[in-house]
């Protein structure tokens, strides 16, 4: 698997915490994923469903067969985030992802929330 990030991060440890929290919550990464979200924090799939942190740690919201996964932006301001790129499965079907993350702080250490949008381009 190939990912490709932002470059949008170098001053700013927000926007680096959103663009880590897309990979992982994309590719299953529960290591960082149980780093960066705090224990009620649900992530919510808009269209779909909304998991609990015992799902997403399970692999539930991550995207099976991902061969490239590519940053476009990731911005943070205040206590809010936004990350947004797109990702390749196996098959070649390609997806767009846009996540809004609400921070449990303004110091940003900490996801309380996360709703995710996927849509399928091909």
């Amino acid at each position: 698997m190939e990912i490709q990030l932002s470059g949008m991060c170098g001053n700013s440890p927000k926007n680096k915490l959103a663009e880590d929290l897309a990979v992982a919550l994309i590719t299953g990464d529960t290591k960082t994923l149980t780093h960066l979200l705090s224990g009620d924090t649900s992530v919510e799939l808009v269209g779909s469903e909304r998991y609990p942190l015992s799902a997403v740690l399970q692999g539930e919201a991550s995207v099976p067969e991902l061969t490239l996964l590519t940053i476009e932006h990731a911005i943070s301001h205040g206590k809010i985030a936004a990350v947004s790129g797109n990702w390749m499965t196996r098959g070649g079907i390609r997806f767009a992802f846009s996540d809004h993350y609400s921070f449990a702080t303004t110091k940003g250490t900490e996801v309380a929330a996360a709703r995710c949008y996927r849509i399928k381009l091909d």
